[in-house]
């Protein structure tokens, strides 16, 4: 399930991270993660961000910031 639209998806259609000293990360196969669905990755990033400095206590300031990390984690795998 998404964790921005609550959708349930099969998991391979969905991203997998989890927060590792305040950053997000992929999975890294052990400790808690949590999925993201492409459709909220690129059309709700702002609800994302604000569910991640919630939830998790990640602080990214700006949406660009959090645009460029995400689109880090997406080309490292």
């Amino acid at each position: 399930m998404c964790i921005v639209c609550r959708a349930r998806f099969p998991q391979k259609g969905l991203y997998r991270f989890q927060e590792n000293n305040k950053k997000l990360v992929n999975f890294q196969k052990t400790g808690r993660s949590f999925y993201v669905c492409a459709a909220c990755i690129t059309n709700n990033r702002n609800k994302l961000m604000k569910i991640l400095n919630h939830k998790f206590r990640i602080k990214y300031d700006n949406i660009e910031d959090f645009g460029k990390i995400l689109k880090e984690l997406d080309t490292n795998g």
